[in-house]
């Protein structure tokens, strides 16, 4: 199992509990039209508290479960409001584990290096605690900052997948990426 808790040099990537939905509502609240623009369609009920608490329930039992790893993100200068979240979907289905992972920064933090930073932290975390050996992301092909971003970590597209994802109720394509970490130590 990997850390709960991961320094860096500016950052704090923390798995958090129910105790937090208030704090993990917020980030999705201010920035419901850059993150909904991107991501896929949000269920009922996703801008509630109960709904972030059910979620941060199961994403903390998967944690424990190795499954499922969620990072929130905070600034080392400003532990209590969370400016982003690190998700990594642990598979060990066929030979060779892998991950998946999706990254999301605050408007206003965004720009600043934070999720590079962030992103270097968890790609650690799968590689020395999980032992994976390589991680894909999944990309809207117009979404230029997420792909500059895989591109700076060493992500390198792989492949096209039509029609896969539903991003504000519509059908969109999105582009495989992948890292090979078998050189990261």
């Amino acid at each position: 199992m990997g850390p709960m808790v991961k320094t860096t040099k500016h950052l704090v990537l923390r798995v958090e509990n129910e105790n937090k939905a208030n704090e993990v509502l917020a980030l999705y609240d201010r920035n419901r039209a850059s993150f909904e623009h991107f991501e896929p369609t949000r269920p009922a009920g996703f801008y509630t508290i109960d709904y972030h608490a059910a979620m941060l329930r199961r994403e903390y039992k998967a944690y424990t479960l190795g499954t499922f790893l969620r990072y929130y993100i905070y600034k080392a200068s400003y532990p209590s409001r969370i400016i982003g979240a690190i998700n990594l979907n642990l598979m060990h289905d066929g030979s060779v584990p892998y991950a998946e992972m999706g990254y999301k920064i605050d408007a206003f933090y965004q720009n600043q290096g934070y999720a590079y930073e962030a992103c270097l932290a968890a790609i650690e975390v799968l590689v020395k605690d999980y032992d994976i050996r390589r991680i894909d992301v999944r990309i809207h092909p117009d979404n230029t900052p997420s792909i500059r971003l895989a591109s700076k970590l060493g992500f390198v597209p792989v492949r096209l997948e039509p029609q896969s994802a539903n991003v504000m109720g519509h059908y969109v394509d999105l582009v495989r990426y992948t890292l090979d970490t078998s050189d990261i130590q």
